[in-house]
């Protein structure tokens, strides 16, 4: 052997090095983009259950139906939410509870609580 220049053995196990720390590289970057869509869509959902609260608390309470649901697309997606109101022991007080999930996913990606007062808007 020369003790100029790398050997062949040298020159692989250099290359198989390198090769495993590019794969950790490649994984890092597909869960970075797999993270960066689910946060999107948690976002989405999230911008849903506000506007689901702001109708709510802006609209009239007595008499709405305990339990509604609907769908609302944003940039694309569809998102289907749950709004359950309920009356406290408070006259004039609700309870409200808004849950939003992609269409098709059971999973819940948005939940709001908050109360409302009936008759006073923001």
């Amino acid at each position: 052997m020369s003790t100029r220049g790398f050997s062949l053995i040298e020159t692989m196990v250099a290359l198989s090095v390198f090769s495993i720390a590019a794969m950790g590289l490649l994984s890092l970057n597909t869960q970075t983009v797999v993270f960066s869509s689910d946060l999107d869509k948690r976002l989405l959902a999230k911008t849903v259950a506000d506007n689901i609260a702001v109708d709510t608390v802006t609209g009239k309470l007595e008499g709405v139906s305990p339990q509604t649901t609907g769908e609302e697309i944003q940039r694309g997606r569809t998102y289907v939410w749950t709004r359950t109101i309920e009356a406290t022991p408070n006259e004039g007080l609700y309870s409200v509870r808004i849950r939003v999930s992609e269409a098709g996913s059971e999973t819940v990606l948005a939940q709001l609580s908050l109360l409302a007062i009936e008759g006073k808007s923001p």
